[in-house]
């Protein structure tokens, strides 16, 4: 029994080897790091910025309202009864604010950013006591409305009475007696029945206006009657009785003239004329002997 010898042994004695032993089990390695590389720091995960996106939606939230407030008193201003500005009202010697109010259909309190300048423009441009009307916006909220007058050259003789008459010719007023006369007459034709807003028409009638309205404000006050009643033979009178002849009344804006300096002419040497000649060709002053 004692010669017995396991197989393995048997085994060995035949290789001249000395019998193993059982390997150790290997360590796993070491997770420590290297002296050499410095421990890596673990890499931290990106948080969602949710303070900065609820601060930029705060901000969008304050700028809206901002902008509804702002737009809603634009439109309050534009459309509440909300007295803003002023009218601003020159040039006229006959209409008042009351009268811009009034023509104009605007509402009291007043408030310049309602008023449409273009609307206010027609509407005063259909007064006949309007020559033109300019409507302005001056800064900051002043309303500037300019008028010219329409002023009476001229009165004519209509069917019931006397017709006022502006430079083109419109009827300004009328009424059945003169009693005093500041403006010259146009006589020689009678015009037919004549109301408020109408224009006298006609070649003789465009001379005799033609001739008022190229006189000086100071020739126009010389002159008291333009007889139209002969077409080759147009004749101006003046207030103190001198004849001044017009012939056919061709080139009445510088017969005008003419005729205005002739009679300044004959006041200031102070002669006695029987009638002044405005001819462009040949002027002439006829002397009462």
């Amino acid at each position: 029994m004692d010669n017995f010898k396991s197989f393995n042994e048997f085994l060995k004695e035949q290789h001249g080897g000395a019998p193993e032993t059982q390997a150790a089990p290997k360590e796993p390695p070491s997770q420590q790091p290297s002296p050499e590389e410095p421990p890596k720091e673990p890499v931290k995960k990106k948080k969602h910025k949710k303070e900065s996106s609820h601060t930029g939606s705060s901000v969008k939230n304050y700028v809206f309202g901002g902008v509804v407030v702002v737009l809603a008193g634009i439109l309050a201003l534009f459309l509440l009864p909300i007295p803003l500005g002023y009218i601003s009202l020159t040039g006229t010697d006959v209409l008042t604010v009351d009268d811009i109010l009034f023509e104009g259909k605007i509402r009291q309190p007043v408030n310049v950013l309602q008023v449409s300048t273009t609307d206010l423009t027609r509407r005063l441009s259909k007064d006949i006591r309007v020559s033109s009307v300019t409507v302005t916006r001056k800064f900051p909220f002043v309303l500037s409305v300019d008028i010219t007058d329409r002023r009476p050259v001229a009165i004519v003789q209509d069917q019931f009475g006397y017709a006022f008459v502006d430079a083109d010719g419109m009827v300004m007023d009328t009424t059945q007696s003169i009693k005093k006369v500041e403006v010259p007459l146009i006589t020689g034709k009678k015009m037919g029945n004549l109301l408020l807003g109408d224009r006298i028409s006609g070649d003789d009638v465009a001379k005799a206006l033609d001739f008022l309205n190229n006189l000086s404000p100071d020739g126009l006050k010389v002159f008291s009657e333009i007889n139209i009643g002969n077409a080759d033979s147009i004749k101006a009178y003046t207030r103190d009785g001198i004849t001044v002849r017009l012939g056919e009344g061709d080139n009445m804006a510088d017969r005008a003239k003419l005729a205005e300096n002739m009679v300044g002419d004959v006041k200031a040497r102070k002669l006695s004329v029987e009638y002044v000649d405005a001819n462009l060709a040949s002027p002439f002053i006829k002397l009462k002997k």
